[in-house]
């Protein structure tokens, strides 16, 4: 990082940094076999099995001394600032200055290290139709990892044909999520702002120290039972329909806890958190709660030569999909995340594309739907009984379009946008002693305009291109 400071070491600060390297090394070995027997079916019976190996490194290396250290002016020291000379300790202020560089905190020497863990998996299906009518699967897997132990996994599958214009198919499974080396290791401090206030916030491993403080836990897998049912219809030739629903349950689910605001008294009971400071913030990777995901897809396609010369086809697809948390520890996943987890992504999705293609020339038009969505961590409004509900940020259209020439048999010629109308999410909102949005640039104190998270497309309007894809 350049054009930075570690204001704890005053004037002898670097203003560049270098941070540590952080790598991510995997080794995968994979054996995958399949055979067909005719065992008097409708069709043979396919056996398939395999097995796989999987080695996985994650590594942080240490950064320069003042990219996480704490200098002179840390902590119990006025701060400094050369701006004509001198000491400054704002008003309501210990004093001092958080330690690390300014914007994003190097690893320290005790945080480094590579951390490994390996896993194997073994698994077998079936497969066959046992009359013309209906076909059927089944599927076992077994997994071990030296970290976390073994778990054993399955999926079985049907469908029926009443005609060739109608079928139902259903499915049920379950699985197995074990995290990455880089989730129970990660340690990243970075400068941001709350409130308009310039404050650090660390994520940290769950053995670290400061996360034990807050509640943090051995990090394990999550495990989840996944049922869906849907039907195909062919009402006409070129017209296809497929609906599905599912229920998703995951126990133990892997996420980030709430945000823990550090005092002076924490830092008082726990010496670590002098390198976050007093106003910043904590969090870590937990397995505290429980969620069950509920939704249904549409899919409609339809084919035709509408367009002459030429063909056109047509897709429609649309998903409701929603998450709530069945379980908790309510001092690890807040009231906030419950509402996000339900909300921060649409409930509904849509998308109507268009693919029109004659001799080289190739054009598609897609329009996109997104649903209202909420986030009630980033903007905590309250409903009148003291309840996070979170600012509700509407419902918006974003259009996309592509058109492809075939100069030659291996050169194709694209140019296109996204999001060609610049849709943009909703601003967000001012809220009393909530969010104070300044008159001069109507932004929050640290400029934000529009949400943090940026929405499900982005707070970047438009995006156009040109494209040259070659074919060997």
């Amino acid at each position: 990082m350049y054009n930075s400071l570690n204001a704890s070491y005053g004037p002898q600060s670097q203003t560049a940094f270098q941070f540590g390297k952080l790598i991510q090394k995997e080794t995968d070995v994979n054996l995958d076999l399949t055979q067909s027997i005719d065992v008097g079916f409708a069709s043979p019976l396919t056996i398939s099995g395999g097995a796989e190996y999987r080695h996985e490194d994650y590594t942080q290396t240490a950064g320069d001394l003042q990219s996480y250290g704490a200098g002179p002016y840390a902590l119990s020291q006025p701060l400094y600032f050369n701006n004509g000379g001198g000491i400054y300790t704002p008003a309501g202020s210990s004093g001092g200055s958080a330690p690390g560089a300014s914007g994003y905190g190097g690893t320290n020497p005790i945080a480094a290290g590579t951390f490994g863990q390996n896993s194997y998996g073994i698994y077998g299906g079936l497969e066959t139709d046992i009359v013309k009518e209906l076909s059927v699967g089944v599927a076992g897997r077994y997994e071990h990892y030296n970290s976390f132990g073994g778990a054993f996994v399955y999926k079985a599958n049907a469908k029926y044909d009443f005609s060739d214009n109608f079928s139902i198919r259903g499915t049920v499974g379950s699985g197995f999520h074990a995290p990455s080396p880089g989730q129970s290791n990660d340690e990243i401090l970075t400068t941001t702002f709350v409130a308009g206030n310039q404050v650090q916030v660390g994520t940290y491993p769950n053995k670290d120290p400061i996360a034990v403080y807050y509640g943090a836990k051995t990090l394990g897998p999550e495990k989840s039972y996944n049922y869906g049912i849907g039907f195909i219809v062919k009402p006409a030739r070129a017209l296809t329909l497929t609906v599905d629903g599912y229920s998703i349950y995951v126990t133990n689910r892997i996420g980030v806890s709430q945000t823990f605001n550090v005092t002076a008294a924490d830092v008082a009971a726990q010496p670590s958190l002098n390198a976050v400071g007093v106003g910043g913030a904590v969090t870590y990777f937990t397995n505290a709660f429980n969620t069950v995901t509920q939704g249904v897809d549409l899919v409609a396609t339809y084919r035709t030569a509408l367009i002459e010369p030429g063909d056109l086809n047509i897709t429609l697809a649309y998903n409701f999909n929603r998450s709530r948390v069945t379980k908790r520890d309510p001092k690890v996943i807040n009231d906030a995340q419950v509402v996000d987890i339900a909300h921060l992504a649409p409930n509904h999705r849509a998308t109507l594309s268009g693919v029109w293609s004659h001799d080289r020339w190739a054009v598609v038009l897609r329009e996109n739907f997104y649903g209202d969505w909420i986030d009630a961590n980033d903007y905590p409004i309250l409903d009148s009984k003291g309840y996070p509900i979170g600012q509700k940020f509407g419902s918006k259209f974003t259009t996309d379009i592509d058109v492809s020439y075939d100069v030659t048999k291996f050169l194709t010629m694209s140019v296109g946008g996204n999001n060609v109308f610049s849709a943009k999410p909703d601003k967000i909102q001012h809220n009393p002693g909530v969010n104070n949005i300044f008159a001069a640039t109507n932004a929050l104190g640290d400029g934000q305009i529009y949400p943090r998270s940026g929405g499900p497309f982005g707070i970047n309007g438009g995006f156009w291109y040109v494209r040259a894809r070659v074919a060997f």
